[in-house]
């Protein structure tokens, strides 16, 4: 009986399942939809071997690129000193085989050179036999639109004959001829430290249609034996993305100039104090170099940032609250002569999923920043309400700290900032509140509050107080990661309160 059963569960053919690769691609379709002619979009595909068996990419073409409208490159990772990992587009190498789980990323742009329909393709050669005629649909729409048009009046700034010491001054008029706005993306200046702009407001300028702006350049020359440098802009121009004018003074010279190079740190989450490096500045003459100039330029608004320890090839930067930095380095070598200005741009960005920062525009008034574990709390009221007398209260349910919230600033002599963070928030409502704990002699002051949530500025406020006021600004709701704001008045408060936390 019991070899009859085998028998009846036993098929006279094998049922095991033969293992495949599995081609899984992503998204399901490309639609570029209309794009101006002559402007460049991409788009990410992802190609993934879904199955337990190497899956073999043969080949990968579009059933029509439009004569190069459609472009395919491969997407590697990359450590940039500035940004962290970046994705680099690299020529796609074929045949390539995929192992189970692993994955390949590609770029799929977009050019389109004419106003019409460029519907097409992609379509893979592979070893998936259940995918075999499967195609990744792309379209996109060539369209009439705004573009801008980048002109400059000159691209040569010659300073002839300037006596050493005395400066010269020259400028750039910066045109944009089309019919759409035109941004400026950045500018780098190379050479002779000779050459100076006078302020640098063209990085990230948007110019409307038909209009200009000027970029001032001076020249301090230190010797007449001539000096050489350039300035290169990048724009949104689509046929112009990268224009460059050249420098000279006292008839240019053939000098090769020191060259600054700096390090720039990525990851900066505030309040953090980090090193600037410029060690791989070099001089090309085999020269040494024996200065190097150490300058903080743009900093957030409301920033107390600070730049220490720069007599040396480093640096040391505060950043104390979130938002964009500059830092320039110029270095000299042993005859004086001095480098063209590395820059180097530096976003800090918040790690925790909260972060509150106050700020305040009076200098000698001592404002405090408080975050309350629920509405029904009140200030001071230990240990629902995180404040600078009871800096890292117990809050959320987890064994570490990560849910808790911590007051990581606490400033007392005017201008703050104090921030509070939560990395890892527990469920709830967390009101915000500004006091006015002394004037000091200040009178009424506008305090700012600023919320970021996952990294990003969700909502910026400011309320003039007077001394002894407390504000509820807005109302943290998490999960939603939302910031409801307040519209109540700040009201006086009695000191005569009782106040548990101190």
């Amino acid at each position: 009986m019991l070899l009859a059963l085998l028998a009846a569960c036993t098929p006279t053919e094998s049922n095991i399942n033969q293992l495949y690769p599995s081609l899984v691609v992503s998204p399901g379709e490309v639609d570029f939809g209309e794009v101006v002619v002559d402007y460049k979009v991409s788009a990410v595909v992802e190609i993934i071997n879904g199955g337990r068996v190497e899956l073999d990419l043969n080949e990968i073409s579009f059933t029509n690129d439009f004569g190069g409208v459609y472009t395919l490159m491969a997407l590697e990772e990359i450590e940039e000193q500035d940004t962290g990992v970046e994705a680099m587009e690299i020529p796609l190498e074929l045949p390539i085989t995929l192992a189970g789980d692993e994955r390949l990323q590609l770029s799929v742009s977009f050019l389109p050179g004419t106003y019409q329909d460029y519907s097409t393709a992609l379509s893979f050669t592979h070893n998936d036999p259940d995918q075999a005629d499967f195609e990744l649909p792309v379209t996109g729409i060539g369209s009439d639109g705004p573009t801008p048009d980048i002109e400059l009046d000159t691209q040569t700034l010659d300073f002839d004959v300037v006596t050493p010491g005395q400066p010269a001054v020259k400028w750039v008029t910066i045109t944009n001829i089309g019919d759409g706005p035109l941004t400026i993306l950045d500018s780098a200046q190379t050479g002779s430290g000779a050459f100076t702009f006078a302020q640098k407001p063209i990085d990230g300028s948007v110019i409307a249609a038909g209009s200009s702006t000027t970029a001032i350049v001076s020249y301090l020359p230190e010797t007449a034996d001539g000096d050489n440098g350039a300035w290169t802009l990048r724009s949104d121009d689509p046929d112009e993305p990268e224009l460059t004018v050249q420098l000279l003074g006292n008839g240019g010279g053939d000098y090769q100039y020191p060259v600054a190079v700096i390090d720039c740190p990525s990851d900066i989450a505030p309040p953090e104090t980090r090193i600037v490096d410029g060690s791989d500045s070099y001089e090309p003459n085999g020269l040494e170099i024996v200065e190097y100039i150490w300058n903080l330029g743009r900093v957030p608004s409301g920033a107390s940032a600070e730049m220490t320890d720069t007599v040396g090839d480093s640096a040391e930067v505060y950043f104390d609250i979130a938002g964009s930095y500059e830092v320039t380095l110029q270095v000299v070598n042993e005859l004086g002569v001095k480098s063209a200005p590395a820059e180097c741009d530096i976003e800090a960005i918040p790690e925790d999923a909260i972060h509150v920062e106050l700020l305040w525009n009076t200098n000698n008034a001592d404002m405090d920043l408080h975050m309350l574990n629920n509405e029904e709390t009140d200030l001071f009221d230990s240990p629902d309400d995180v404040c600078f007398c009871n800096r890292t209260p117990n809050w959320g349910a987890l064994t570490s700290s990560d849910d808790d919230p911590r007051l990581d600033i606490d400033d007392r002599g005017g201008f703050g900032p104090e921030n509070i963070n939560v990395l890892a928030p527990a469920d709830g409502r967390y009101p915000v509140v500004v006091h006015y704990f002394d004037a000091n002699g200040d009178g009424q002051s506008t305090a700012t509050l600023r919320y970021y949530l996952n990294g990003v500025l969700e909502l910026e406020q400011s309320q003039v107080m007077s001394n002894n006021q407390e504000w509820t600004g807005g109302i943290i709701r998490w999960p939603e990661g939302l910031v409801a704001e307040q519209s109540d008045p700040p009201r006086n408060r009695d000191k005569t309160e009782p106040r548990s936390c101190y």
